[in-house]
């Protein structure tokens, strides 16, 4: 594969990951295992990625205090975020709840533009809008329980796709 496309391949594979991931990791949480620990292994699992990362950028730590707070606001944001999603996962559907904050980078697209003067095309706006469109065709199915479920989920979904399409990277 061509150097300027492997973010293709990098990109899919991500993808890939997150699917298997969110089909997951509501299974042990739903067999009486504690939720911590999802949230332990999904932090332990991200250490050798940032590595790896890490590794292959080049990196080397930067001081200055402009570095310091675009680090934070991204570690506060991204972990934030990832709290709040597993709050969404016990109370709401996965099949649901990923489909909502997979479409972050819509949000990163439209800071891009309107605060930073960056252009977007055609094309990709075209995407944006089915993208949104496609959220409310998404079958909601309540379950046995009698009653509506709480809508909580959504909101909380909303919460992480906000949180992370906020973030700086």
């Amino acid at each position: 594969m061509p150097r300027s496309r492997v973010w293709l391949l990098f990109a899919f594979v991500t993808t890939l990951f997150w699917g298997v991931w969110g089909a997951l990791i509501e299974i042990p949480e739903k067999a009486g295992l504690p939720a911590t620990l999802g949230y332990s292994v999904w932090a332990l699992t991200m250490i050798p990625c940032a590595l790896a990362a890490l590794k292959i950028a080049g990196w080397r730590l930067e001081r200055d205090r402009r570095s310091v707070l675009l680090g934070s606001t991204v570690g506060f944001l991204g972990a934030g975020g990832q709290l709040l999603l597993f709050e969404a996962l016990r109370s709401g559907p996965a099949y649901l709840v990923f489909p909502v904050i997979s479409l972050y980078p819509v949000l990163t697209v439209i800071l891009s533009v309107s605060l930073l003067k960056e252009t977007a095309s055609r094309r990709a706006w075209t995407g944006i809008v089915l993208a949104f469109i496609a959220l409310p065709l998404l079958s909601y199915q309540p379950g046995n329980g009698g009653g509506g479920s709480s809508p909580v989920w959504l909101a909380l979904a909303a919460m992480v796709f906000a949180a992370w399409g906020c973030r700086p990277s």
